[in-house]
């Protein structure tokens, strides 16, 4: 029995893929990648008919979708955040990809239950990407899986020399096609960068991440930000062995490294440099607090609960937990990076079990 023929996408964020191409050559995969996920008639995650995206019916699983306890641990953490800034009146939290709004409702709820006094100063705010932030937030600014959906350039070493990966199209179908940086900003980035000297090596390079959390520390005026993605320091990211890069696919909750199908049917992600987010951040204002694996994050704010923190959970809350936790679930996949403008004394549970080298 032969499997089905893969979808080549959304037939009309093709054509308007195939016109873009027409009238202005290949196309850098960044815009594709931006075209395939946010398009706003079209795209994977804006598309008004698209359908569930997270849980068991979509496409993959997020932190949020394992369930409620992971909004009451990151209440911990913000109340927490709240006291070290001295209770203001008003406590912004600024959720950006908030997706349909689970992870902000869980949070209100466990707030209300535990944290009457919080619960009065915090003001939830979410907005999709790439929205228009507000100005002057005091309190934190949150993302959770948000960073790696935002589109990258892909670049490939070939004959010794760096070159950039555009969408074409060839013989009715898109294709790569290697050529020289498209822009000056690419060019300058990859010089900065440590990176192999192995042909046929394939990476991505974050600038639309860069220029993110330059959004994000023009925004906060106090307090804190909070990453909270799947990625590695540079040297893991650029390492050798890592030859193919880390961009993949899913759909239907399986993985796959072409991005030229399922276009705007399938998540298009990239793993995080964590290193270079931190950097870029403390050039624009906001200097790392910390950075650690979510299972020594989730440690640090279970030893500030206490120890009947665990037999207060009811059992389907215990196993949400033991997910998160997990080496080989969740727990050393997803990352923690927290940054901040005036809190430099600052310590945070979440942070507690952190290494100091974790981004060297």
């Amino acid at each position: 029995m032969t499997s089905p023929a893969v979808s080549p996408g959304r037939p009309q964020l093709l054509t308007a893929i195939r016109d873009e191409i027409a009238a202005r050559g290949p196309m850098p995969f960044t815009r594709f990648m931006e075209l395939a996920l946010y398009h706003p008639q079209w795209g994977y995650y804006t598309s008004p008919d698209a359908p569930e995206r997270i849980g068991r019916r979509g496409d993959f699983y997020t932190n949020v979708s394992v369930g409620a306890v992971f909004g009451g641990l990151l209440a911990m953490q913000f109340a927490e955040m709240w006291e070290a800034m001295g209770k203001p009146e008003t406590f912004t939290l600024l959720e950006l990809g908030a997706h349909r709004g689970q992870l902000a409702a869980d949070l209100r709820d466990w707030v209300k239950h535990n944290y009457p006094d919080f619960a009065a100063a915090l003001n939830v705010v979410t907005l999709d990407y790439p929205g228009t932030l507000p100005n002057a937030i005091t309190g934190c600014i949150f993302s959770n899986e948000l960073v790696d959906a935002l589109p990258v350039h892909l670049i490939t070493r070939r004959s010794d020399e760096w070159l950039e990966l555009f969408v074409t199209e060839e013989n009715g179908c898109l294709a790569f096609a290697p050529a020289p940086f498209s822009t000056d900003a690419l060019r300058d980035e990859v010089s900065r960068l440590t990176l192999p000297d192995s042909d046929d090596f394939v990476t991505e390079v974050h600038l639309e991440a860069g220029r993110w959390i330059e959004r994000v520390a023009r925004s906060l005026q106090r307090g804190f930000v909070m990453t909270i993605d799947y990625g590695c320091s540079a040297a893991a990211y650029y390492a050798p062995h890592r030859k193919v890069g880390t961009l993949l696919c899913y759909h239907q909750h399986r993985s796959n490294n072409d991005p030229l199908v399922r276009v705007g049917e399938q998540d298009i992600t990239a793993h995080i440099n964590f290193t270079a987010l931190a950097e870029r951040g403390a050039a624009s204002g906001l200097p790392l607090l910390g950075f650690c694996d979510q299972s020594r994050f989730v440690a640090g704010l279970m030893e500030k609960a206490g120890a009947d923190f665990l037999a207060r959970l009811a059992p389907k809350a215990a196993g949400q937990l033991k997910t998160l936790l997990h080496p080989e679930l969740m727990g050393q996949t997803f990352k923690v990076l927290m940054q901040h403008r005036g809190m430099e004394a600052t310590r945070l549970s979440g942070l507690k079990f952190a290494r100091k080298d974790a981004l060297t």
